[in-house]
């Protein structure tokens, strides 16, 4: 089954009624309060992330669901003016790439940096964790990308060092990851989609 599309923007117009329709979905299936408030939880995490990256874009809001699995879907386009580009750069923290923080923190310096084929990767890039339809790798210039919340983690799991600590120690802190049991983005070219997966 699948929800209505809702149309949101940055500027936040829309996102009551995504949420709203969220919350509804949640008590139409027999969700509790608390996986009620979790779906919810998902749903802000994404708008947030619009919020810090998209600079305006609208993005299309819906969610597929069967029983007590849902999968909650956000497309948006980000066509990259100069002014988006700068605010990319700012996004992907310092405006040089530097390491993002946070789960979320990651997520948009993945997002922002393969939006920007022409920078030099982020270290989240750099790790590994982003598959691209490349032979030649990054430097190429081939725009699909995908990274996987599930990979990225396993990955922090095998590591040893401190930045893999530090990796985990925010995998344990964040919403996102506690909460949801897979977060896909896929890129190409100027089109983001993010897929939350979960089930109750």
């Amino acid at each position: 089954m699948k929800t209505v599309v809702i149309k949101v923007n940055s500027s936040g117009t829309g996102m009551q009624d995504a949420l709203d329709l969220s919350e509804n979905l949640a008590a139409d299936v027999g969700l509790s309060r608390s996986e009620n408030l979790r779906l919810r939880l998902l749903a802000e995490e994404l708008f947030g992330m619009l919020r810090s990256i998209a600079g305006g874009a609208e993005a299309s809001y819906w969610i597929e669901y069967e029983g007590k699995s849902f999968t909650i879907h956000l497309d948006t386009d980000i066509p990259l003016s100069q002014e988006r580009r700068k605010h990319l750069l700012s996004v992907s923290t310092s405006g040089t790439n530097s390491e993002a923080k946070g789960i979320m923190g990651k997520i948009k310096d993945v997002i922002s940096s393969m939006l920007l084929p022409s920078e030099s990767p982020s270290p989240v890039l750099s790790m590994g964790l982003v598959d691209y339809d490349s032979v030649d790798g990054y430097y190429s210039g081939l725009t699909a990308y995908d990274w996987s919340l599930k990979t990225y983690r396993s990955e922090v799991e095998q590591g040893t060092d401190d930045k893999a600590k530090e990796a985990w120690d925010e995998l344990e802190k964040s919403i996102i990851a506690n909460i949801a049991d897979e977060v896909k983005i896929g890129i190409k070219g100027s089109s983001v989609n993010i897929t939350v997966y979960k089930k109750f």
